[in-house]
Parts: C-alpha cells; sequence; structure tokens
C-alpha cells in the first residue's frame, strides 16, 4: 500500500514537473532570444551599450515580457514548445537582424512604420548588399539547433487539459492587454529607461538604441499612425490643386541658388537695449542693404532647427512624419534640371536628415560622417565651411548643370558656456550685469562675429561670377540664451507673447535675397528692398514670385494663399500687413482649404509632377 502511494506521489510530481517545465524553458529560451535582439540593437556589436541593457530592470522587463508573452501564446496554441520557441524566435530575431542592417546603411533603426511601407523598403534593400557574417550564421544554426532539441527531446511536455489550456490562454491575453496599456506607450517609463551616457541624446536613432530592440520596437506603434486632419477632403484637394497648371522655369531663366539656413541666428542690433562693443552684424548689415530683406517669423524658439528648414523646402506649415518620398520644392527643381546638394557640418543622424534629405528629393547630402571628419576630426566653423558650397557650385559649373545647394550650419548652436572665453567685449558690457548671463551672450555675439565674416567671404565670391547666382540667407529660430530666458530679460528684450511686440521679439528672425550681377541681368532686376514679413513656409514663395516662376501646381496654390495672409502662427495670423489673433470670416475659409491642400500634398507623393 505505502509502494501504491509512493508511486502516486512520484507520478503527481512527474506531472507537475512537466507542467511547469516548459514555462521554466519558454523563461529561459525569452532570455536566450532577447539577449541576441540586444546584439543586433546597434549596427555593429557595442559592448558597452550591450552591457548596459542588463543593468537596468525596467529595460530588460520590457524587451524580456513580449517575447515570453508570444512565446507562451504560440505554445498555449499548438501545445508544441518546439513551435512556440521557433515563432517566437524566428519574427524577433529576424527583426533585430533587419534593424541591424537598417542602422548599418541608414543609421535609422527598424521602426513599425516599416512594416507599412514594406513596398518603399523592399525597394530600398536592392541598393545594399546583404551579407550574413560567419557569426550570424553561426549564430542562426545554433538557433535552429536548439528549436531540433526540443522537438525530440521535449514531445511529452504538454498540457493535456484544453480547459487548462484557455484559462491560462484568458489569464495571459488579460495580463498582455493590461501591460501593454498601461506600460509600453507611457513616455516617461520610455524616456526613463536606457543609459543616456553612452549616446548622442539629439541623435534619435542612438535614442532608439539605448534601449534594445523589441521595447522600441513596439513603442514607436504610437508613431506610426498620423492623425487625419479634421473635415479633411481629398477629393476638395484634388480638385483645387488640379485647377493649377505645372509650369517649367525658362531656360534662359535657370539660376544658380544657394541657400544657407544660420543656427541660432538674429540681429540683436536692432533691440535699443542692445549695445554692442563690437559690430557683430557689420557685413550682414552691408548685404541687406544690397538685397531684398525682411524676417521669417518661425514657429519655433531655441530649438527645433528642422521645422524651419522643412517648412522652407516643402512649403508646409504643418509638416508630416516624412517615413517615405514626400512632396517638396527640391523634388520640383530636381525635374527641372538642377543638381540638388544639401550640406550640414555634423552627423546627419541629427533629425534623420540623412534619411529624409533624400526623401525631399536631396540628390547629394554631404555632412560629417560621409564627408568632413574626413577633412578634420572637429566639426567645421562657417568660414571654412562655406568652402564647400563654393567647391559644389564649382563642380555642378563644370558640368553646365544649374545649382541647388542647401546648407545648414552648426556654428553658433547652444547651449553657450557661461564661462569667459574671450576679453573682447561684443556686447558691452554694463553695470548690473550677471556675469555668468553675460558670459553666455558674449560668447553667442562671438561666434556670430565670426559667422559674419564667413558670410562676406561667401558672398565676395559670387559676386565676382559672371554666372548668374542668387544667394538666400536666413535664421531658423532665435538662440538660446539661459535657462528661464535670462539673457533676455537682462538686455530688456520683450518677449511678452500676449503683445505683437513680444511675439515678434520671440520668434521673428532675418532674411535676405540677394543675386549677384549675372542674376540682375537675367531678370533684369535690382534685388534690392524690403521683402516681405513672412513664415518659413512661404519663403521659397517669396523667391519664386520675386524670380517670376510660376512653378507648379502647390507652389502656384501657395502664392495664393501668401497673398492673402503671409504669417501663420498658433499665436497670429498676418492679414494685409496686420497681426491678428484671428483672420476675417473670407480668409478663415481660405486657411482651412490650405490645411486641407496642404495635408493631401504632403501625404501623397507624385514619381513626376510634370
Amino acid at each position: 500500500m505505502q509502494l501504491i502511494q509512493t508511486k502516486k506521489r512520484q507520478l503527481k510530481s512527474s506531472r507537475i514537473l512537466e507542467s511547469i517545465l516548459p514555462f521554466i524553458v519558454i523563461f529561459a529560451l525569452s532570455f536566450l532570444i532577447m539577449t541576441v535582439t540586444f546584439a543586433f540593437s546597434s549596427a555593429t556589436l557595442n559592448l558597452p551599450l550591450f552591457k548596459s541593457y542588463f543593468t537596468g530592470g525596467w529595460l530588460l522587463l520590457m524587451n524580456f515580457i513580449p517575447i515570453f508573452l508570444l512565446m507562451t501564446f504560440v505554445y498555449l496554441i499548438s501545445n508544441k514548445l518546439w513551435l512556440g520557441y521557433s515563432v517566437t524566435g524566428f519574427l524577433f530575431v529576424l527583426m533585430s537582424l533587419i534593424n541591424k542592417f537598417k542602422l548599418m546603411y541608414r543609421d535609422d533603426p527598424f521602426q513599425f512604420i516599416d512594416i507599412k511601407l514594406f513596398k518603399e523598403s523592399l525597394m530600398m534593400t536592392r541598393r545594399y548588399s546583404l551579407r550574413l557574417s560567419p557569426r550570424i550564421v553561426l549564430l542562426i544554426i545554433g538557433l535552429i539547433f536548439i528549436a531540433v532539441i526540443l522537438k525530440i527531446f521535449f514531445k511529452k511536455y504538454r498540457i493535456n487539459s484544453w480547459k487548462i489550456r484557455i484559462a491560462l490562454l484568458v489569464v495571459l491575453i488579460i495580463a498582455g492587454v493590461f501591460i501593454f496599456n498601461d506600460f509600453y506607450f507611457n513616455p516617461r517609463i520610455y524616456n526613463e529607461v536606457g543609459d543616456k551616457t553612452l549616446i548622442n541624446i539629439w541623435v534619435q536613432s542612438e535614442q532608439f538604441q539605448s534601449k534594445g530592440f523589441v521595447y522600441p520596437f513596439i513603442y514607436s506603434i504610437k508613431d506610426a499612425k498620423e492623425r487625419e486632419l479634421e473635415g479633411y477632403d481629398e477629393k476638395k484637394a484634388v480638385e483645387e490643386l488640379s485647377s493649377m497648371e505645372y509650369k517649367d522655369i525658362p531656360s534662359d531663366r535657370k539660376v544658380n541658388i544657394i541657400s544657407v539656413m544660420l543656427e541660432a541666428y538674429n540681429d540683436f542690433s536692432e533691440f535699443d537695449s542692445v549695445e554692442l562693443g563690437i559690430d557683430i552684424y557689420e557685413n550682414f548689415h552691408q548685404l541687406e542693404s544690397e538685397s531684398i530683406h525682411g524676417k521669417l517669423i518661425a514657429n519655433i524658439f531655441a530649438g527645433g532647427t528642422v521645422d524651419t528648414e522643412r517648412a522652407f523646402l516643402t512649403g508646409f506649415n504643418s509638416h508630416p512624419r516624412y517615413f517615405r518620398n514626400t512632396n517638396s520644392f527640391v523634388w520640383y527643381l530636381r525635374e527641372q534640371g538642377y543638381k540638388t546638394h544639401a550640406m550640414h557640418p555634423i552627423t546627419g543622424s541629427f533629425y534623420n536628415r540623412r534619411n529624409i534629405n533624400e526623401y525631399l528629393g536631396f540628390e547629394v547630402f554631404d555632412h560629417y560622417d560621409n564627408k568632413y571628419r574626413f577633412e578634420q576630426e572637429a566639426y567645421l566653423e562657417d568660414m571654412e565651411f562655406f568652402d564647400y558650397i563654393i567647391e559644389g557650385y564649382e563642380e555642378c559649373k563644370k558640368n553646365n548643370q544649374p545649382y541647388f545647394n542647401f546648407t545648414v550650419t552648426y556654428q553658433n548652436h547652444g547651449p553657450y558656456s557661461t564661462e569667459k572665453y574671450t576679453d573682447k567685449e561684443y556686447l558691452k558690457k554694463k553695470s548690473g550685469y550677471d556675469e555668468a548671463t553675460y558670459n553666455i551672450i558674449n560668447n553667442y555675439f562671438a561666434g556670430i562675429y565670426k559667422t559674419d565674416k564667413a558670410i562676406k567671404k561667401l558672398v565676395d565670391y559670387f559676386r565676382n561670377e559672371e554666372d548668374p547666382v542668387v544667394i538666400v540667407i536666413f535664421g531658423d529660430h532665435n538662440p538660446w540664451l539661459g535657462k528661464d530666458r535670462v539673457g533676455y530679460d537682462m538686455l530688456n528684450i520683450n518677449l511678452d507673447l500676449s503683445s505683437v511686440e513680444g511675439f515678434k521679439n520671440y520668434y521673428q528672425v532675418p532674411y535676405i535675397i540677394w543675386g549677384n550681377d549675372g542674376a540682375k541681368k537675367m531678370f533684369n532686376k535690382d534685388f534690392t528692398g524690403k521683402g516681405n514679413d513672412i513664415s518659413p513656409n512661404f519663403l521659397m514663395a517669396e523667391l519664386f514670385q520675386y524670380l517670376g516662376w510660376e512653378g507648379n501646381e502647390y507652389m502656384q496654390y501657395l502664392l495664393k494663399v501668401k497673398d492673402k495672409f503671409d504669417v501663420v502662427h498658433n499665436l497670429y495670423f498676418k492679414e494685409n500687413g496686420e497681426y491678428k489673433k484671428e483672420l476675417s470670416d473670407e480668409n478663415k475659409k481660405l486657411w482651412e482649404n490650405f490645411l486641407n491642400v496642404e495635408y493631401y500634398y504632403s501625404h501623397n507623393f507624385k514619381e513626376s509632377q510634370k
């Protein structure tokens, strides 16, 4: 009798073990797959980053749970441990491998939106030679070997009761819904995890890599779906644009265009409360007197450079996600035979320019990673950087091709040090000035002084060119001058956004449109005078209008809108030269129609618009 009871206990223990062991194995295998995805979270194995993944509890959990849940789910559905492992391993290892290659070739992580853009992604892969290294091949063989072992030796580990399996599935689904709803799309948790000391926090792809692969991939689901414009009417937008006719640039009016967006550039000499010790705007003011000049009313302050940048290039006031080829004036100029060339002296990963500039139509984008680091280790200041604009122009000139250059500078990027770097008083020092705040402003002005000399060097080169050249120079936003805008307070600059004066002081930056003698002769215009104060998305339209170019359908529509109101901001509009909180009833309808057309045009790319 005792022997029978012992055998019963052993049998019961064996059954319990058979029921529990699969989940122990699933736990271990999930950890293994997670470790593989960690190894493929960067283009090449970054050992310090790889080790950091195992030091953060939240980061480990957020990468582990989806793998564990999926493997358990497939196991409970199929009652086959090898199948749960195989499906889960195939899915997550494949996605992390795609992530590795995407980072390797484009410095752009694999995100959920890439699944939606499968066709575009497949076309992109044809440009690259995707080869698995021997180590990766061995790893894959090892993972397949584990599946074989599970299939042969773990057949008996099943849950024989379908009721228990269903109950466990229900619990798993409820737990999954709870976990994903409350944790995975929580921006506070997402921003906290990951070792930020190992990355450049301003580079989006590095932010992604700092969190592994699985967790940031799932978090990217929230960015995959854009909110459709309320009241969006595609048919109406198509009809509006169809009423315009695409126009080519006349062959005898194709002028070379050099456009330069200056980082954090504004003219502080215009403020009565600012007394300069050194004229840091001497050459800029001379250039203004020879140019069409006005103000851009940016949508940003002290950051968010790409808002102004992409508004100029596209004519969009509200921006799409730029996940794929997107209509822009760059594409139009390219269709017209222009060489489209973008330049930036820092990494092309900032704001994902290395990919998005291609989507906007640039044939070439030179940046620190693919060009300038081979010239010198330190980033190029404006004086040296502008030489590469001339180099690009000269190459096009040899090929007798019109040139469109768009350059974004980095010099004068904040924050500016509170330490004293120079004895020169670019800002005249006054009693009562806080020392640290004074140093912030003086250091910023020291950079502006160097930019001023670089502008003269650039313009003087093209002044002597026989070929027609137009130069467009503009700031992107006002500089950061200390926490809580303490520098502006010290300079007694009104930034009260409830007043028009404060609003303009907060957001406006200068722009100029300058033409050399060749351009003046080509268009029979002097390229001087006061330009309109406009939003950045109207700047290219301002240029086209002055040159007499009609442009494509969207440019013609944009000019129609600009004629009615030319500053569009969430705080103020400028209608008939007057700043207003609200537009007239007639122009309210035009504004709503503009938003509708803009949404359509920014989301529906045409391979050729001719």
